[in-house]
């Protein structure tokens, strides 16, 4: 899958300015939308778009908040990288930057490479926060999931009353530690019905949705839904262990159509066996195409097999 060129939102209230500044930047490979003039469209703009890196200019004029403020806003709304282009330096002006943890502060005026430099740079630091705070994230995820099996070993006996309840409230925690840990819409497990109505397949056994999953596509897969095999692949794959990952438009059979039908396009599944025998499998999912990376799925691994030990 080609990589797209990373989108720069412009916030300039000088149109002459801003014009040249979105030539030179598409000049550069990037994608530039059309820059805001204002503290109220950059807003709107931020959130419609959501845009890889601002270049915000810190004096708007006519605006009601200054490019400060609006970047504070912007910051409160979503997490995105904000590089400042002013003619001011004086000390009142940096300190109020500062609280905004801006990338970097370029001076006006300033050369196309200077801003080339600033650009990559805070690409490439932003980009390594964000792994930084992912892997933060996973093992978390991870400590969250040992932790609770380890305490659940230790004081819920499978014949408690409360067993099953005690169990699902467990399972729905750590699916949910997990799926905001990598950025997920929904993350599932499904356990295997072989011979239902004739056919084999797995049904939904525990099913976490990302609340704010309405702002990125809606994913309309619920509980107890059952997704049938119609490839000998797909069950193979999974009972010899293996993993299966991607865009579900490449999925043999009708799997494919299930996921995408339920508003899903990109999935990351893995097997979750029972006394060796496979039980079922537990899997990530997300609205748009991407990969998943090996942190992702050996947390996944982890959180399952520890999920593994305790189903019935």
């Amino acid at each position: 899958m080609e990589k797209r060129p990373p989108t720069i939102l412009i916030v300039e209230d000088e149109l002459i300015v801003a014009e040249n500044l979105r030539l030179v930047l598409s000049g550069m490979g990037y994608e530039v939308p059309e820059p805001a003039g204002t503290s109220s469209e950059a807003l709107e703009r931020a959130a419609s778009l959501a845009p890889d890196l601002i270049l915000m200019d810190i004096v708007l004029e006519g605006s009601p908040m200054d490019g400060i403020e609006t970047a504070k806003k912007i910051g409160q709304m979503k997490d995105v990288p904000v590089i400042f282009v002013t003619a001011y330096s004086d000390k009142k002006t940096l300190s109020r930057v500062k609280g905004t943890e801006p990338y970097a502060y370029i001076l006006k005026p300033f050369n196309e490479r200077e801003l080339a430099f600033a650009i990559e740079l805070a690409l490439h630091r932003y980009q390594l926060d964000r792994e930084i705070k992912k892997r933060d994230s996973l093992l978390l995820a991870i400590s969250f999931a040992i932790e609770w099996f380890l305490r659940r070993h230790a004081s819920v006996p499978s014949q408690d009353p409360g067993y099953e309840k005690n169990l699902s409230a467990g399972i729905m925690e750590i699916l949910e530690h997990i799926g905001f840990a990598v950025h997920a819409a929904s993350v599932c497990i499904f356990r295997m019905n072989p011979g239902r109505e004739g056919r084999d397949g797995a049904t939904v056994q525990y099913l976490w949705v990302d609340p704010g999953i309405t702002g990125r596509g809606k994913i309309s897969l619920s509980s107890s839904e059952s997704i049938t095999f119609t490839s000998i692949l797909w069950s193979s794959l999974l009972g010899s262990g293996n993993t299966i990952a991607g865009d579900v438009k490449k999925l043999p059979g009708t799997e494919g159509r299930f996921f995408e039908d339920r508003g899903i396009s990109s999935i990351a599944v893995l097997p979750l066996f029972r006394n060796d025998t496979l039980w079922g499998f537990v899997g990530f999912s997300d609205t748009v195409q991407r990969e998943w990376s090996d942190s992702e799925m050996e947390t996944l691994q982890i959180a399952g097999n520890l999920i593994g030990a305790v189903l019935k």
